[in-house]
């Protein structure tokens, strides 16, 4: 089975192949971390469109300063703290075109303040759970995405199917592949904030 250069190269790897004008480094990067621009402006409310404008401005922003970062080890939070710093602009500019022509606002979600500490925390809980995620083998990977993060319930029959194994082992391979997540996460120091 081919390991992805995407998950194995590092970020520093990603850093030095986008200065040095590598399009498929550029590419690696953003695939990395796309769900986790992406997940901040879910997390302040915006819509399809205002989500993928934020996604395109943060785009732009670390095209155009990355060649200042100091630091590739803390990407991610760099990353981070332009997309929450955008869609602060983004929901500050809403503010002030609605109460310049004094329209109703439709979504509500973006009337109440928004903690930007606790989106911040939850966006790295969730980059590192998909880091470790991605590390798990393919069984493991699936049975958890079956049983945690499908939309609507997944029964142990259904997620045995989907990975070859009867009703009655999923279970038992469910804690071991649950314990492998868990060590993983520990060997990452995930925090418990």
């Amino acid at each position: 089975m081919a390991t992805d250069p995407a998950v194995t190269l590092s970020d520093q790897h990603l850093v030095e192949a986008c200065l040095a004008g590598d399009s498929q480094g550029w590419e690696m990067l953003l695939q990395r971390y796309k769900r986790l621009i992406y997940s901040v402006p879910v997390r302040f409310g915006f819509d399809h469109d205002d989500r993928h404008e934020i996604f395109q401005i943060v785009c732009l922003e670390i095209l155009k300063n990355m060649p200042s970062m100091r630091d590739a080890g803390k990407l991610r939070s760099w990353i981070l703290t332009i997309t929450i710093r955008e869609s602060n602009d983004l929901l500050r500019r809403k503010c002030a075109e609605r109460e310049k022509i004094g329209a109703f606002l439709e979504n509500p979600r973006l009337e109440r303040a928004v903690d930007t500490l606790s989106i911040y925390l939850a966006a790295e809980k969730e980059a590192i759970l998909r880091e470790a995620m991605a590390e798990m083998p393919l069984r493991c990977r699936t049975l958890i995405e079956l049983l945690f993060f499908s939309e609507a319930p997944v029964d142990y029959g259904k997620a045995g199917a989907a990975i070859g194994l009867s009703k009655e082992s999923v279970g038992c391979i469910r804690l071991r592949c649950l314990d492998k997540l868990r060590r993983i996460l520990e060997s990452k120091n995930f925090p418990a904030f």
